[in-house]
């Protein structure tokens, strides 16, 4: 694990320990964090742990990482011994040139609903079929540099159960709602909280067909809620 990621995660949940002791709340778990060494930094918790990698959700949310998924960027760590559990590599190998789709539109702003309504702000990506084949087997990469800084966070996950029909366009969503062809992300990424400008990036691959990358900048701004 990074000694900065290390060192923030030790002091997140002894500060919550610290907290917890002075309010007499229930006794703390222990939390075990590798260090650059390879040896165990042993550490109090305190409060519930969504997806069960050890790291309360309280403390997820100062380190930036995702309470509801114990492999917050999709690189087949657990986030606990990760040394950088929001910058994935690309995993993506395709040998195939053929264009099976295009990537239409790329949104991270100014999102509608289905009925024309105002959205909150997410990754909205719209494709069109032109393999002349139903499409699916899809993953997906994303980046988010931060314009400013330079800080940038990269996320990979499949797409279960996302299809194209042959000649359809349709629109997929990132965003934590659950509703049909919206998959879930990290409510605490830069892509939330940070409120500098952005680049986001996408990469999309469909089995057998050549990746398509669309990148869009997302205008400095407050800091977003991870819902839509």
């Amino acid at each position: 694990m990074s000694q900065k990621f290390l060192f923030l995660l030790i002091s997140v949940v002894l500060s919550s320990w610290v907290l917890a002791a002075c309010g007499g709340a229930a006794p703390v778990q222990s939390v075990q964090a590798a260090n650059n060494g390879g040896s165990q930094a042993t550490v109090a918790a305190n409060g519930p742990d969504t997806d069960g990698d050890s790291i309360p959700d309280s403390a997820e949310a100062t380190l930036g990482t995702d309470p509801n998924n114990n492999d917050t960027d999709g690189d087949g760590q657990n986030d606990l011994t990760d040394p950088q559990p929001m910058l994935a590599e690309n995993p993506m190998k395709e040998a195939s040139t053929t264009v099976g789709f295009t990537i239409t539109s790329i949104l991270v702003e100014n999102n509608v609903n289905p009925t024309g309504g105002d959205a909150p702000d997410h990754l909205e990506l719209t494709l069109s079929n032109q393999s002349g084949t139903d499409l699916t087997d899809f993953d997906v990469y994303y980046t988010i540099k931060d314009l400013k800084t330079n800080d940038m966070q990269a996320y990979y996950r499949p797409l279960p159960g996302f299809s194209l029909k042959s000649g359809e366009s349709k629109a997929l969503h990132f965003d934590n709602t659950g509703q049909p062809d919206h998959f879930s992300v990290n409510p605490n990424s830069m892509f939330y909280t940070d409120p500098n400008q952005l680049q986001v990036e996408a990469t999309l691959h469909a089995k057998g067909f050549a990746p398509q990358t669309a990148s869009v900048k997302k205008d400095a701004s407050d800091a977003e809620t991870g819902t839509d």
